[in-house]
């Protein structure tokens, strides 16, 4: 128990992820939704929806909204949406008509920026809503149709919206609301006396369960366990509470006690679809192969057994073949507008000739052409044509992916700070670096490429091809949407660009913004870089599952820790 305490504090000190946040305003969600409705696109519509239900009560709990917020309305919202996602394969007469008649109830006129939480497992985990319908009607076969229409389902926020939604349609029943536990890990808070007081009490007095819907449980399960006691504080049974998580969840980090009371929780989890991707590749018109996921590409691609990975979080991808012979990776890239983005991202990148082609993307997923070859490893660093084709990857996604934002330094700047004092110590140059990066004026944010390790390219009969290049710079882990000098700095540490040559790549790269302000960022930049992938690598090491891995995994810290002392000590 104690070693278990001290791993989870030494991963509180190493930052890896961050908070994935978006800007956006009111009345632009309102547009895209209603886009959405014409559209009849249900998918798309339901994400949204629980976002922008999510940035709204967000914003109402911080107290910066000032008009009133009725959840009611926004609980019919997202039922129908839940609806109409439901009868997304053979639609219900104006399921989304009525899901657009609750939204254009709402009548919110808030000129601020909401702040919309990624939701992480459509982001990245590749969380199916309609497994979450399935655990709800095994929950009502179980119980009967009268006690599932009783049951109040209490979401958990980000993701736990929309989830929440599609549950509470798949039973029939409108008593629903969501709440968001607040504070550090380890310190978690629930204020939700409305809800206790206008949803829950009313249906636990009605004799219904309350049916806590999110992802997790995750390496801790304290979500689920803080919603659990505050139920319990307000008497109800605990009976009566029923869990929907993503997965059972091994809950590494959790005390003993909390870990006995989710095995022997009521709870319906949601189970894996082995035929979601088959269906996208029907959509395309292809038998699939090999599955790729979880590090299982390392057993498949030619020189890829000894390359590093971090397994439990990689994407769900699976190779297939069209008629023709021509195989094509179906990847995970994210449901609603992230996945979106990442496949027009893919497209821009096609059309330079600095990617994949794009079959296309459906449910989340992504189609793209599989490159056939070998990849580049640390040995390739001093070719030639390797790094030929690195400086013209970078020069053909210059200037390209602009957010409208201003660079955010933080989240990489106190990754910096965090990860060279775990794993250095006190060490000089560290102030210095710090120095650098708060010294640079107002840039704009891209989305970066983010992984510029040489095992990111694949040698092939035609060449050296960048790939996996479309999402890293938008996800979960750092650095999200960074200042255009991160992928330049990414060439320094990892290829060692340097000198005449770095100048020469930044030239090449500027984009019509001014060369010193871009090399000055690019210093700037090199040991944060250093420290996001030793913080990265940190994690994998960490759950590595066997030796094997855990060795792999002790080199690339040893290389990034080299990295990051070499790049303090000469000031990027």
């Amino acid at each position: 128990m104690n070693e278990r305490i001290r791993a989870d504090e030494r991963r509180r000190r190493v930052i890896s992820f961050r908070d994935a946040w978006r800007d956006v305003r009111l009345m632009d969600e309102v547009q895209e939704l209603e886009q959405a409705a014409r559209d009849g696109d249900a998918v798309a519509f339901l994400v949204r929806a629980g976002e922008l239900e999510q940035a709204v009560l967000d914003a109402r709990d911080a107290g910066s909204l000032d008009q009133p917020v009725s959840e009611e309305e926004f609980t019919r919202l997202m039922v129908e949406a839940g609806r109409a996602y439901l009868s997304r394969q053979s639609p219900a007469p104006r399921a989304l008509d009525r899901a657009a008649e609750a939204l254009a109830a709402i009548r919110l006129t808030y000129e601020e920026p909401l702040r919309i939480k990624a939701p992480e497992g459509y982001l990245h985990y590749a969380l199916d809503p309609a497994a979450f319908a399935e655990a709800a009607r095994r929950y009502a076969a179980e119980v009967g149709a009268e006690q599932a229409r009783r049951a109040v389902v209490l979401g958990i926020r980000s993701i736990g919206t929309s989830l929440s939604a599609v549950v509470a349609a798949a039973l029939g029943t409108e008593r629903r609301a969501t709440l968001r536990p607040r504070g550090p890990s380890g310190q978690r808070t629930i204020e939700a006396e409305s809800v206790w007081r206008d949803v829950v009490r009313p249906g636990v007095a009605d004799g219904g369960d309350v049916l806590v819907v999110d992802e997790g449980p995750g390496a801790t399960g304290e979500t689920f366990w803080r919603v659990h006691e505050w139920l319990k504080t307000h008497g109800v049974d605990e009976r009566r509470i029923v869990l929907f998580p993503s997965g059972e969840g091994a809950m590494p980090l959790a005390p003993e006690e909390r870990r006995a009371w989710f095995a022997s929780a009521r709870r319906y989890a949601p189970q894996v679809d082995p035929e979601r991707v088959r269906r996208v590749a029907e959509r395309f018109g292809l038998t699939l192969g090999d599955d790729l996921s979880w590090g299982a590409w390392r057993g498949v691609v030619d020189g890829a057994a000894e390359l590093p990975a971090a397994p439990i979080h990689e994407r769900v991808k699976v190779r297939a073949v069209d008629p023709a012979g021509t195989q094509w990776l179906i990847r995970y890239a994210g449901l609603g507008r992230w996945g979106a983005s990442a496949r027009d991202r893919a497209i821009v990148l096609a059309d330079l000739g600095a990617g994949p082609a794009v079959l296309g993307a459906w449910d989340g997923f992504v189609v793209l052409r599989w490159i056939p070859g070998t990849p580049l490893t640390r040995a390739d660093v001093a070719d030639p044509d390797a790094r030929a084709a690195v400086a013209r990857y970078l020069a053909a996604r210059a200037g390209r992916f602009r957010t409208g934002k201003a660079v955010d330094p933080a989240p990489v700047r106190a990754a910096l700070e965090e990860n060279a004092r775990e794993a250095l110590g006190d060490v000089p140059g560290l102030a210095a670096a710090l120095a650098r990066i708060d010294a640079l004026p107002p840039r704009d944010a891209v989305i970066a490429d983010a992984r510029l390790a040489p095992q990111e390219w694949i040698r092939g009969p035609a060449g050296i091809t960048k790939v996996d290049a479309v999402d890293h710079g938008a996800g979960t882990r750092l650095p999200g949407p960074a200042d255009a000098a991160w992928d330049l700095a990414g060439a320094a540490v990892e290829w060692g660009f340097d000198g005449a040559e770095l100048d020469a790549l930044i030239h090449q790269c500027s984009a019509g913004e001014p060369v010193d302000e871009l090399r000055q960022a690019v210093a700037a930049y090199r040991p944060a870089y250093a420290a996001a992938c030793l913080g990265e690598m940190q994690f994998a090491r960490w759950e590595a599952g066997s030796d094997a891995e855990a060795a792999i995994l002790d080199t690339e810290l040893d290389r990034y820790r080299t990295a990051l002392t070499a790049e303090l000590a000469t000031g990027g």
